[in-house]
């Protein structure tokens, strides 16, 4: 579990897995998921992004420096770059909140 914020949060690695899974149409329109053949098909471009988006939840203590001087204003704004990051594993609950004590 990493804690951001004051909360605990762990990442749902099979849910990953399953978001960057392809949707096939079938030929009446409607979206129908493939699930009969057993090889783990993946969509890379959603992979990356998901990649890079809990790479940089999980590294945001160490790369972003904190000034001792100017401390104070860093705690009030976190950068835009973890924000996305943050927000997006959430939505796609990727990033799920420990409601367990």
């Amino acid at each position: 579990m990493i804690e951001i914020m004051g909360k605990h949060y762990y990442i749902d690695v099979d849910n990953a897995i399953q978001q960057c899974r392809p949707i096939y149409l079938p030929k009446k329109g409607r979206p129908k998921k493939i699930e009969e053949d057993r090889t783990l098909e993946l969509n890379v471009f959603k992979f990356e992004i998901f990649k890079s988006c809990i790479e940089r939840i999980l590294l945001y203590e160490y790369t972003d420096d904190k000034d001792d001087d100017i401390a104070i204003f860093q705690e009030k704004t976190l950068p835009l770059s973890f924000v996305i990051a943050f927000n997006t594993l959430l939505k796609y609950e990727i990033l799920i909140e420990e409601t367990d004590g």
